[in-house]
C-alpha cells in the first residue's frame, strides 16, 4: 500500500471519528449521560466547523494526492473522506435555513390571547427539570434573557410571531361532546408515543411529553376542549419545548399533527375508547 493510500485512509478515519463523534453527543443525551441542550450546543455545534474543517482538508489533501500520479490507489476513500464533511455542513446549512425561516421561539399554541394551561403538577416538573420560563403571550420579548439582546425581536410578542409565522394554527371545532373529544385528544397522544399523558376531565385538559429522537430533546403539551358556543367542541393545542430558544418548527408541526390525530380519531368511533363510566354502565346492563 503506497503512503498516498494509507494517507486516504486516515482521512476516512477522520471523517467516521467525527461522525462517532457526533452519534456519542446525540445517544449520551438519550442515556442520561449529559442534558441534551449540553449534547446539541456544546458537543455538537461548538465543535463543529473545527470538526467539518479538518476532516475536509484532510479528504481534499487525500484526494488530490491519491490523483495527482499513477497508481491511484486509495482514491474512493478519499472521496468519502471528503464527502462526509461536506453532507454534514450541508445538514447544518440545512438546520440553519430551517431555523431562520420559522419564529424564533419555544412556545406555540392555537389560542394565543388565551393558551391552553399547564397543570399545576406539569408546572412543578418543569422547574424541577429546569426548563424554560412559560411567559405571557402578550408581553413583549425584550423582557425575557433570551430575547434581551435581539434588538428585532424586543419588541414583539409570542402572540405576534404566532400569528406571523403560523397563521394556518387554529382551533379545531368539532361536533362532538367535550367527554368524547377529550378521549380522543387522549387516544391520539397514545398512539403517538407521548409519554405520561393524562386526562384530566374536570379541568378538561389532556398532557403528556414528547420526546424528540435527535438529542431526546422534552416537548411539554397540553390539549384544552371547551364546549362550543353552538354545541360541540373547540379543541386548542400548546406545546413547549423544555429547553432552547427556537424550536426549528417543531411545536408548531406537533400541534398541527396532533389536531389531525384527534380530527382522524373522532372521524372513525371505534377508535375513541369510552370512558370508565360508559364502560360501568354498559357492565351492569349485561
Amino acid at each position: 500500500m503506497t503512503k498516498r493510500a494509507r494517507f486516504a485512509r486516515l482521512a476516512l478515519a477522520l471523517s467516521l471519528a467525527m461522525i462517532a463523534w457526533f452519534a456519542l453527543a446525540m445517544f449520551g443525551a438519550k442515556l442520561g449521560l449529559w442534558s441534551p441542550i449540553t449534547a446539541f450546543a456544546k458537543l455538537t455545534m461548538a465543535p463543529a466547523l473545527p470538526l467539518l474543517g479538518l476532516t475536509a482538508l484532510a479528504g481534499a489533501g487525500a484526494l488530490v494526492a491519491t490523483l495527482l500520479r499513477a497508481p491511484r490507489t486509495g482514491w474512493v476513500a478519499a472521496l468519502v473522506a471528503l464527502a462526509i464533511p461536506l453532507a454534514v455542513f450541508a445538514g447544518l446549512g440545512a438546520l440553519r435555513s430551517q431555523a431562520a425561516s420559522v419564529p424564533f421561539i419555544y412556545d406555540v399554541a392555537t389560542d394565543t390571547a388565551d393558551p391552553p394551561a399547564f397543570s399545576a403538577a406539569m408546572v412543578k416538573e418543569r422547574e424541577e427539570y429546569g426548563a424554560n420560563a412559560l411567559n405571557p403571550y402578550d408581553a413583549p420579548l425584550g423582557q425575557f434573557d433570551k430575547w434581551k439582546d435581539n434588538a428585532e425581536l424586543a419588541d414583539k410578542t409570542t402572540a405576534q410571531l404566532i400569528a406571523a409565522g403560523y397563521p394556518q394554527l387554529k382551533p379545531l371545532v368539532v361536533d362532538a361532546a367535550p367527554d368524547k373529544a377529550l378521549r380522543a385528544a387522549e387516544q391520539a397522544m397514545t398512539t403517538r408515543g407521548f409519554h405520561d399523558v393524562t386526562l384530566d376531565a374536570k379541568a378538561g385538559t389532556v398532557e403528556g411529553t414528547a420526546e424528540v429522537f435527535w438529542y431526546s430533546f422534552l416537548d411539554d403539551v397540553v390539549v384544552r376542549v371547551r364546549p362550543g358556543a353552538e354545541g360541540g367542541s373547540v379543541i386548542d393545542v400548546r406545546s413547549t419545548s423544555r429547553v432552547g430558544t427556537s424550536d426549528l418548527g417543531v411545536n408548531a408541526e406537533r400541534v398541527a399533527d396532533l389536531l389531525k390525530g384527534i380530527r382522524d380519531t373522532l372521524a372513525d368511533p371505534a377508535l375513541v375508547a369510552p370512558a370508565v363510566e360508559d364502560t360501568e354502565i354498559a357492565d351492569e346492563k349485561e
